[in-house]
């Protein structure tokens, strides 16, 4: 079982990705925004993060920096409508393990996850 922060301004979104990874036995905790967010992540113990980029008050770039300076290995998947505004160069330099476009494919991002976080347990 994975425990999973999710985090998307839009409700549908996050209901969607929580549900579909409920279903698959994982638990998951939700938030709407980055400060939100941030100390949910300060009070639980996850196994990864996935995380929009475009979020209110503190954007998904930022969240992520603001979690990396809390646990440098945390693995963390963000995920955004809007890939084609970002430098590649700017999302490598945040040492996330992927950058995904919406809509995405929740089979595949289950197993995504999955593999990260089997990775993370074996190092």
């Amino acid at each position: 079982m994975i425990n999973l922060l999710i985090v998307d301004d839009e409700r549908d979104i996050r209901d969607t990705l929580s549900d579909a990874f409920v279903a698959f036995g994982h638990q998951v905790t939700t938030a709407e925004n980055g400060l939100e967010a941030l100390e949910m992540f300060k009070n639980g113990d996850f196994d990864a993060a996935l995380i929009d980029v475009e979020l209110p008050g503190m954007n998904g770039f930022e969240l992520t920096a603001e979690i990396k300076n809390l646990e440098q290995n945390f693995p963390i998947v963000l995920i955004t409508g809007y890939a084609h505004l970002y430098r590649p160069q700017d999302v490598l330099s945040l040492d996330v393990e992927a950058f995904l476009r919406k809509p995405l494919n929740i089979t595949e991002l289950i197993s995504i996850i999955k593999q990260i976080v089997s990775r993370k347990k074996n190092d």
